[in-house]
């Protein structure tokens, strides 16, 4: 009857770290183009500057190329992965359409990398590509505008085991939604508000009759949200550091 009872109090104890969060290695800082960029191209011995501006919005990137006449040219198909960096300029000259394809690396202030097109005749072309960031990058804006997407985090269990549940959230302008994710089970989060930069929300879980209720309260901070947890159980608290990657 001892040993039931330990085994259930030594359960409940490491269902009560499923929503707590732990100082961990996380995963590379996606690279952010947002800003201004320019480079130059020589041709026939001409050289001609090009702009190009990007931003990033969770995972949406969208921007401008500038042509000639002051004629702007929306990118397609743009995408970030890590820190690398691509998408499409299609422009129309006598009636006929050009696409260059842009790929680089993006380092602090530098893009690096190809632009892959056709020439006239039809024959693939490919010259090297390097921009610079013009003024910098912008200050992180740390309202929380889009909070939408996978979070993850490690959890270090008294047992030793480590687990990693993942927060998938969903932003519609001030309104927040999600689930707590752990294994294959999934709990809703529940009185979510946003105020600014940060970010309130409870989840509640519960196992074998007992209920344990997890609070956050966290601040969206260069991309990361962090704070604290206080974590309810049996009527006792806990407070544990809150540091949460999005994906």
């Amino acid at each position: 009857m001892k040993k039931t009872a330990t085994t259930t109090l030594i359960k409940a104890a490491l269902f009560c770290f499923l929503g707590l969060i732990s100082t961990s290695t996380r995963a590379a800082d996606k690279a952010d183009p947002t800003g201004t960029w320019k480079w130059s191209n020589t041709f026939n011995g001409n050289t001609r500057e090009s702009t190009l501006t990007l931003k990033l919005d969770g995972e949406k990137l969208t921007g401008k190329m500038s042509g000639r006449n002051g004629n702007d040219t929306d990118i397609e198909n743009a995408k970030v992965k890590g820190d690398e960096i691509t998408f499409d300029v299609t422009r129309e000259r006598n009636g006929n359409k050009f696409t260059s394809k842009y790929n680089g690396k993006l380092s602090g202030d530098t893009i690096t990398g190809k632009i892959e097109s056709k020439n006239r005749d039809g024959e693939a072309t490919s010259r090297d590509w390097t921009a610079k960031r013009d003024g910098g990058k912008p200050a992180a804006d740390n309202s929380a505008k889009n909070l939408t997407g996978d979070w993850k985090y490690t959890v270090n269990t008294p047992n030793g085991q480590t687990l990693e549940p993942t927060l998938k959230l969903k932003q519609d302008g001030d309104k927040l939604t999600g689930t707590l994710v752990m294994n294959t089970r999934e709990t809703p989060i529940t009185d979510a508000k946003i105020d600014g930069n940060k970010v309130t929300f409870t989840v509640e879980r519960e196992r074998n009759g007992n209920k344990v209720t997890s609070k956050y309260d966290a601040k969206l901070e260069g991309g990361d949200l962090k704070g604290k947890i206080t974590s309810n159980f049996g009527g006792n608290d806990r407070t544990y550091d809150f540091d949460a990657k999005k994906q």
